[in-house]
This record gives C-alpha cells, structure tokens and sequence, in this order.
C-alpha cells in the first residue's frame, strides 16, 4: 500500500466500475470461506480448542478437589500463568516480526502438548502435586506467548483488510462454541474419568492444531533494516503503542480490567466448588453455560458496532462489563439455588461483553497499525494488559483469605467500574469509525520535537 508521500511515478490506474449514477462501486470480495489459508486456520484451531477447553475444566477441579489446594495457593496458581506474558511478550513479539509466524505457531503447540501429557503422566507416577501444576502452567503460558503473538500477526496476512472483522469474529465464534461445548463435556467425563485424564485431550487438540497450521502457506517475514537491534524494534514497538492516540487508552483501560478482573475470576472457582458446593459435572456445565455468552458476544460484535460505532462500542461493552461484578458482591447472602443461578447468569453475560469488547478491538487495532510492527504491537500490549494479572490473582488469594470473597468482588467492581471511565473519557468513545490507516514508522523513529522546536 502507497502513502501520500510517494513519488507518483504513474499517474493512470485501471478504471473502476461504476454504478448507474457514476460513483465507483465497491469492490465486491470473495466469501471468506473461499480462502483457503482462513478455513485451515479456522478449521484446526475450531478442533483443537474443543479438546483443550475438555481439558482446561479439569484444572481447577485438579487444584481444588485433588490436591485441596489453599485460596492463596490458588492465587498463586492465577500469578504463574501470567508472569511469562509480564517477561516474554516484548523480546518475543520482536521475534516474531523476524521469523515465519507458520512456524512459531507450530512450535508452541507442540510444546503445549507435551506440557498437557505431563499432567496425567505425573498422576500416575504420584509426582502430582501443587507445586508441579505451578511449573506446567508456567511452560503453557510461556508456549502461549508464542502462540499469540504469531497468531494475532498471521491473521491480517492471510484476509483483505476489508474482512479483519468478519474475520476476527469467525474466528472468535469458533474459540467461544469449544469454550461452550468442552467444559461442560470435561465437566461430565470427570463424573467416569479422573480429573488428571482429561489433559490429554488438550495434548490432541494442541497436535490437531500444529497440523492444520503445518498445512498454511509458508511465510516470509519483511525484511529488517541492516544493524536493527532488537532492542530498538522492542523500542519502536512500544513508542507506537503509546503514541497512539487511541490505542494508548486502550492498553490502559484493558489493563486495568485484567487487574481487577483477575482478581473476580481467579476466586470464580473457589466461589462455585466451595463456597456453593456444586459438583465437578455441574462445575463444568456453568462454565459451559458462560462460555455460551461468548459465542453471543461473537455474533452480537457487528451489531455493536453498527449501534454504536467501531469507537464507541468499545467502551460500551466495557461499562457494561463492569457492571456486570455487581451481582457477585451479594451473591454469598443469597440462598444457595438463587445464588447458582446468579453466578450463571452473570458469567454469561459478563464473557459476552469480553468477547464483543475483544472483537471490535483486535480489528482497530489490526486497521491501525503496519503490518510490520503487528507483532511489537501485540506484545506491547499483552506484557501490560496480561503482566497485570499475576498481580491480581496474588491478591485475590489475600483479600479473599483475609476479608471474604464478598470484599474480593467488591474490589473487582470499583476497579472494572473506573477502568470503563477510561475508555469513555477517551477519543475511542467519541469516535464512530476506525479507518484503515497504518501510522508512517518513520515518526517512530524520530525523537518527538521539544517546546523549543
């Protein structure tokens, strides 16, 4: 794509067509779905995600039930799984702007899988304990960091500008139907199966998804300029992040949601297996019934933004969102059927936001930045709004040992609350459409002029 900086060195371009009163017609795409590279990536990924999500219920039950594990040894748990995307996302998603993204992905899913064998191998040796479910999630989340950074990279590659949000929603219609449909059957199988069995279906489904991506194209990273550092791509990562206008209140805002947001749902389990005392089958199906939100949520995102805007839909999902931890302060006063049914219904609405707010973001982000910097941009992102949920788990095991669940989820709601305030105080809730409109790298690299300038 040209700037309107370059040298105009041919100045005729072939004739659009026009419709009957003389205005150049839009381009009419292809259906998604005949591109061949997003139905292999939709494919292994809508597989293999069943698999993990089968395998993903039985975590907590694992913790919980198996291994009685504490409230702040939960936290801690929450605290492991987000410090690799605090001390990889930028040397990583520098990386990954270096190498093929096919391939990154392909490598952490292997390693995912041979982290999920682990679990039950470990059972059956008797090695399974608290402190080795601690060093697993730390390899996941550590594989993960490689996964997200390629996979939110490969997908503007591989689909027409014009279909980042189609696509992006086809895509997260797909993550959110396996959130659905496999915690609920984990949830069951654990009722004739060990808990620790089920990560093995995590190990197929990382497997599958290696496959499908080992089928991709082969791709070639852009070429860097000659002596670049990573320390200076790091650099310019960031700056564009924090530069811009409306991606800089976004970092912000999401981290602060991940905060307090990790503080609700690191004690979401604790909530339903203790305090409430549901079974692992019934575990699994509220889950299930959560997760249901987000395949709404995927579908309801276009409708958001033809309601409210790509801009302001953001923030609206996010106040709404925040709202949402309402419930969940009073819940524990309730009796214990209402008291179910609350926590369901609340998820569910809760992950539909998430899921809505997720959409309509990705693709303004994807609009707004170079192709070239995706994976800085990614990683400068994930190391603030995800290295902010180590912190939040940790202090959802204290608050909730010290003061109770209900002060936990009290904490939860004034932070969502004002995380929202962000957004709508900001340029993205006033603003209506994102343009596509990659940012010129070149202002990234020239320090921002003084007063005196």
């Amino acid at each position: 794509m040209t700037s309107d900086h370059d040298d105009p060195k041919v100045t005729t371009e072939p004739e659009q067509p026009r419709n009957e009163s003389g205005e150049t017609a839009p381009e009419e795409l292809p259906s998604i779905w005949r591109n061949r590279a997003f139905v292999q990536l939709f494919t292994g990924e809508t597989v293999g995600a069943v698999g993990v999500e089968i395998a993903q219920v039985a975590m907590p039950i694992i913790a919980v039930t198996y291994l009685a594990a504490t409230e702040v040894q939960i936290g801690y748990l929450g605290m492991v799984e987000g410090l690799a995307f605090l001390a990889l996302s930028l040397p990583v998603g520098a990386w990954v702007d270096r190498v093929s993204r096919r391939k990154v992905l392909i490598g952490a899913n292997i390693v995912r899988a041979l982290a999920m064998a682990m679990v039950p191998v470990l059972w059956f040796t008797g090695g399974l304990s608290v402190s080795t479910v601690w060093i697993l999630a730390l390899i996941l989340s550590g594989a993960q960091v490689f996964f997200d950074m390629a996979y939110l990279a490969i997908v503007p590659s591989i689909v027409d500008h014009r279909q980042l949000g189609h696509a992006n929603s086809t895509l997260q219609t797909s993550a959110e139907t396996a959130r659905a449909a496999g915690p609920g059957l984990g949830g069951f199988l654990a009722r004739f199966v060990a808990a620790p069995i089920l990560p093995f279906f995590a190990t197929a489904g990382y497997l599958i998804s290696a496959f499908n991506v080992w089928r991709l194209p082969s791709d070639e990273p852009a070429p860097r300029e000659h002596g670049s550092r990573i320390v200076d791509e790091i650099r310019e990562g960031f700056t564009f992040v924090w530069r811009h206008p409306l991606i800089r209140p976004l970092l912000i805002s999401t981290a602060m949601f991940n905060l307090f947001g990790s503080v609700m749902w690191t004690m979401f389990s604790v909530l339903l297996l203790r305090n409430l005392g549901v079974s692992e089958a019934t575990f699994g199906l509220i889950i299930s019934a959560t997760a249901v939100g987000g395949i709404v949520g995927a579908f309801s995102a276009r409708y958001f933004v033809r309601i409210f805007g790509e801009g302001r839909s953001i923030a609206v999902a996010a106040g709404i969102e925040a709202l949402l931890t309402l419930p969940l302060v009073f819940v524990l006063a309730m009796p214990r059927v209402p008291a179910i049914l609350v926590v369901t219904v609340t998820g569910f609405f809760s992950v539909m936001m998430v899921v809505v707010f997720n959409v309509v973001q990705v693709t303004m982000r994807q609009k707004q930045c170079p192709p070239a910097l995706l994976g800085r941009m990614t990683a400068s992102l994930r190391m603030v709004m995800w290295g902010v949920g180590p912190i939040g788990a940790f202090a959802a095991g204290y608050i909730a040992t010290w003061f109770g669940l209900t002060v936990n989820f009290a904490v939860a709601l004034v932070g969502s609350i004002l995380a929202a305030g962000v957004l709508f105080t900001s340029p993205l809730g006033r603003l209506r459409d994102v343009p596509f409109m990659p940012v010129d790298l070149s202002d990234l690299k020239r320090p921002r002029p003084t007063p005196a300038e």
